[in-house]
């Protein structure tokens, strides 16, 4: 995330080197060892499986906004508010209120639905009063408050100290006054990003949630690559290496197609696969709330030539993006609850098997309101070619599926094309689905559901 700066002039530290130094990290960290993720890819027979609940799973997506920025589209507060209600998604992550735009915009935004991860520089004692006038203005509105931002390329000065020292005494002292302040009871502290995790031997009174930044590069795919690549790892290992809970405040690609070494510019659609799969990565991971960089192409950029500009899930014009319809969609999907259906809540787990899954394959199970099951299945083949800076499509994985018993009705969904089934069926207990480099969801009724 960049600096407060309103005005976007040349910057020491550009975007492509910012990317660059973030992959040597994530491969350092990598050779320190990583774990597994806490889904299995593969669910073997008479396994019965646990049912993430829809709704804990929508309340891990989550966007980066830049509402104090009023030289480009986020000027426009009310268009933030429709967007992310288009959206269906709540959380954001932005600056502190500050003196750029005036406090009603964050309680505009705030009786909107949206709720705010605030992020905190070394002059928090100046911010923290607004935030907590918001969230006495609004309860519930700030959802977290997070320290310094990779501290590795914007550096800050604090109480003497420089570098790495001055931000984490910035985050311990951010810790103490966020859980001092009555109005703020309950809100979490995300750590700080940037700092050499190595070096640092606990977090206690500094976060509550361990936090990282994670970029993808070369447009590969978020979790697993054949050469060995795997950038959400690592952020997890480093939540598992302090005992914390995770957030991943910054992910995204940005959608102007590159090729080459450590780039991750690719094409529209192949930006919506990589973000669906994210979200879907981290939420089987454990990973509490994963913030997409960012909501809207800050500026227009005719010469197509500024990566910083392309992150956006809805274009400077404000017209949504596949990865903005993809969103929609899944959100959608998640949300329909079929009228007159009894909450079926006992019944949280289903004894499911999948056959033939390649390691590249993840699955989730998802359950709704009214009780029915979603099974997301993803295969994170390739999905860019670096070389020419173009899309690949790999041939789907063929994988069998045994429902545990006979399902009443399994419905076919792709939320890149639609928010409607491409495929219905009824009365199975198996299926052979082709599962491809992005999310689908099989919509599962089983015949003992109440109320069917």
């Amino acid at each position: 995330m960049h600096s407060v700066t309103t005005t976007h002039g040349p910057r020491a530290d550009t975007a492509g080197s910012r990317l660059r130094r973030s992959g040597l990290r994530v491969a350092e960290s990598l050779a320190a060892g990583i774990c597994a993720l806490a889904c299995a890819a593969a669910v073997h027979a008479s396994d019965a499986v646990r049912a993430m609940p829809a709704g804990d799973f929508l309340q891990t997506l989550a966007v980066v906004t830049h509402v104090s920025y009023t030289d480009g589209a986020y000027v426009n507060v009310h268009n933030v508010a429709d967007d992310m209600a288009w959206l269906g998604i709540h959380h954001v992550r932005d600056y502190a209120p500050g003196s750029s735009i005036p406090f009603a915009s964050y309680v505009y935004l705030a009786q909107r639905g949206v709720k705010f991860n605030f992020l905190m520089g070394a002059d928090f004692e100046k911010k923290i009063g607004q935030v907590a006038n918001l969230n006495t203005e609004v309860p519930g509105s700030v959802a977290a408050i997070e320290g310094p931002n990779e501290l590795n390329n914007f550096p800050v000065a604090y109480q003497g100290l420089t570098g790495a020292a001055a931000g984490l005494a910035v985050q311990r002292d951010l810790y103490a006054r966020v859980h001092g302040t009555p109005e703020l009871k309950g809100v979490p502290v995300y750590d700080a990003t940037g700092f050499e995790p190595r070096s640092v031997e606990t977090r206690t009174n500094s976060a509550d949630y361990a936090n990282q930044h994670v970029y993808p590069q070369n447009g590969e795919q978020p979790l697993w690559n054949a050469n060995g690549d795997k950038w959400m790892l690592a952020a997890i290992h480093l939540g598992q290496r302090f005992q914390l809970p995770l957030v991943i405040t910054e992910f995204g690609y940005f959608s102007l197609p590159q090729a080459g070494w450590y780039m991750l510019g690719v094409d529209e659609r192949t930006q919506a696969k990589g973000v669906l799969n994210g979200y879907m990565d981290a939420a089987a991971a454990g990973v509490k709330r994963l913030y997409v960089y960012e909501l809207l192409d800050e500026k227009p950029d005719p010469a197509r030539n500024n990566d910083e500009m392309h992150y956006g899930l809805f274009r400077n014009d404000n017209s949504p993006k596949p990865v903005a319809y993809a969103i929609r969609n899944l959100t959608w999907i998640l949300n329909a609850n079929a009228p007159g259906r009894a909450n079926a809540a006992a019944l949280s787990t289903l004894a499911y098997t999948l056959s033939d899954m390649p390691a590249s394959a993840n699955s989730l199970l998802l359950q709704k309101k009214d009780g029915r099951f979603v099974l997301v299945l993803w295969n994170e083949t390739l999905i860019w070619n670096r070389a020419t800076g173009t899309p690949l499509t790999s041939p789907p994985a063929h994988v069998d599926i045994d429902f545990g018993g006979k399902a009443r009705r399994v419905d076919l969904y792709d939320p890149l094309a639609s928010a409607q089934p491409l495929e219905s069926h009824r009365d199975l207990r198996q299926l052979t689905v082709d599962v491809p480099d992005h999310v689908i969801l099989l919509e599962i009724t089983p015949a003992n559901t109440p109320g069917t």
